[in-house]
């Protein structure tokens, strides 16, 4: 790894240094969706630090956006896209995943200070609950046994074989591929091997007032379903309830029209497509990599995620050479 990360970046800077990655040059015509997690002051703090930024990371990105892109929220963006209008710079949309806290706390100062609007895709269950996500819930749970026991501890407690990397996310993995009766009554099982897990402040979702106030700002709210469910059929989910109903749940207590969906865990099938697009939304966001075409289907748009560590220089810092390359497509683009 030693050796990657100068290579990496020694070869994004000659891309830039060409302009074979700008902005100006590889996004026109098509609209580019990033996407962030969590916003954190020590990501290392949390049981998944892969998905989360630091403020300032944030901040340094947002800057990069607003001087390449024309940065819209998603239904601004998607439209726009759509009509086939005519933008001097390349249209890209910031989203935020699960409505955490944190977002609130770091993301909305650094959206502020760069003037860049956003999209918050929110699992309408959750707002004004102080308890985790699921699978927040079980990435500390899954966290506490690894410190305790080790891997072997946590793969026999979790009933899976055990994990040669990454073993939370190996966890996490099992959980989606259980049917949607089956998981919750899983996680409980799991959490009965810990002692009372101690959680930091951060750990839980906005709340109406927050979500309200991203309104004020100019911010668009969309739908993660209710609950976070894998929504696959297969696995027993209620499109319904977590298309549908989300949406309703939203538009009454925001009063604003709520009309972009994200498919939670990035898992849909043809009946999920089918519950969103009755549902009355305009658009989807999926986790296929990638920038959509006004060709590309408004239910399956890709997203970009912008994870730190694979987009900063060995001091931590945003290495904008390497997240152009990144955003690019561009063939060998680091993923």
């Amino acid at each position: 790894m030693s050796w990657k990360r100068p290579l990496r970046s020694s070869g994004a800077r000659l891309l830039w240094a060409l302009g074979l990655s700008r902005p100006l040059r590889v996004g026109r015509g098509r609209l580019t969706i990033v996407t962030f997690h969590r916003v954190l002051t020590d990501p290392m703090t949390s049981p998944l630090p892969h998905l989360a930024v630091t403020p300032g990371f944030l901040r340094a990105a947002l800057h990069f956006f607003d001087e390449h892109y024309t940065c819209l929220t998603l239904r601004e963006a998607v439209t726009r896209l759509r009509e086939g209008a005519h933008t001097h710079r390349p249209l890209l949309a910031v989203t935020f995943d699960d409505g955490r806290k944190d977002n609130f706390l770091h993301a909305l100062p650094a959206l502020r200070a760069t003037g860049v609007p956003a999209t918050f895709f929110v699992p309408a269950a959750s707002v004004d609950d102080p308890r985790p996500l699921w699978h927040d819930e079980l990435a500390w749970i899954a966290r506490s046994l690894l410190e305790r026991g080790g891997a072997e501890e946590l793969a026999r407690v979790a009933g899976i074989e055990p994990p040669t990397e990454d073993p939370i996310r190996r966890v996490l993995a099992r959980a989606k591929e259980l049917p949607a009766a089956e998981r919750l009554p899983w996680i409980a099982s799991l959490r009965r091997h810990t002692p009372e897990l101690s959680l930091p402040s951060w750990e839980g979702p906005m709340v109406w007032s927050e979500l309200r106030q991203l309104l004020r700002d100019g911010h668009e709210i969309g739908s993660h379903s209710m609950t976070h469910d894998v929504l696959l059929e297969e696995l027993g989910a209620d499109p319904r309830r977590e298309v549908a109903e989300s949406r309703a749940l939203l538009e009454r207590k925001l009063e604003a029209p709520v009309t972009s969906f994200c498919f939670p865990t990035g898992s849909y099938d043809a009946g999920t497509l089918r519950a969103v697009r009755e549902a009355g939304y305009t658009c989807a966001v999926t986790t296929h990599w990638g920038a959509n075409t006004p060709e590309t289907d408004p239910f399956e748009l890709r997203r970009f995620d912008i994870q730190g560590t694979r987009n900063s220089s060995r001091r931590g810092e945003l290495d904008r050479s390497v997240l152009a390359w990144r955003l690019s497509s561009l063939p060998g683009t680091p993923g």
